[in-house]
């Protein structure tokens, strides 16, 4: 998992529209938008073995069912690596309450992971404290080494030590270099105090 965040992400096809998928309760595609099609096909270029439609589509469909049948409470969505450093964030909910076999009762949308669910990712992927991630998130808002000490009653040197422990994690030896991999953005997209904002 920690491989998928060490280069930034490819910028997402958006022109491409929305990403959702319309199934049954027998979890069979009845429908998609049209945009789907194209944007599967550019981020998964199909393999003549491969069904067109990935397997996560599916799987968040199915929590959505577990949830309803109190099988299991974890929520009907799931974040998938796609290549070259893109996250998407897949989610299930009920149109209908009907639960006909012939109307599309599910729904499944998919997005590019947001900043915030990136950096969830990036902190378990590398295994950082709740500390160390709580000092990642911060530093994304723009914070400097004061602003991040007061913001979490730390002296400055803890939050230097909490720092250089991150980028021992990471494999990274600057801020600018740990933000662009955990937001999923180039170097060049962050501004200049080194924040994720943009």
């Amino acid at each position: 998992q920690a491989q998928t965040l060490t280069t930034p992400a490819v910028p997402a096809v958006r022109e491409l529209g929305p990403v959702v998928f319309l199934l049954d309760d027998g979890l069979r595609i009845l429908n998609q938008t049209p945009g789907s099609h194209a944007w599967l096909q550019t981020l998964l270029p199909q393999a003549a073995d491969r069904a067109p439609v990935p397997a996560s589509v599916y799987n968040v469909a199915g929590q959505l069912q577990a949830i309803e049948q109190g099988v299991d409470s974890h929520p009907a969505m799931a974040r998938v690596h796609l290549s070259k450093g893109l996250w998407v964030t897949l989610r299930a909910a009920r149109l209908s309450e009907s639960g006909g076999a012939e109307e599309a009762t599910i729904a499944v949308t998919i997005e590019e992971t947001s900043p915030v669910d990136r950096l969830e990712i990036f902190a378990l992927a590398f295994g950082l404290s709740g500390r160390e991630s709580e000092l990642v998130g911060l530093l994304a808002t723009g914070s400097d080494t004061r602003d991040l000490a007061q913001r979490m009653f730390l002296t400055e040197h803890t939050v230097q030590d909490h720092l250089k422990s991150v980028f021992a994690k990471t494999s990274v030896h600057n801020r600018r270099t740990l933000l662009s991999r955990a937001l999923g953005v180039r170097e060049a997209e962050l501004t200049s105090d080194g924040s994720g904002r943009r």
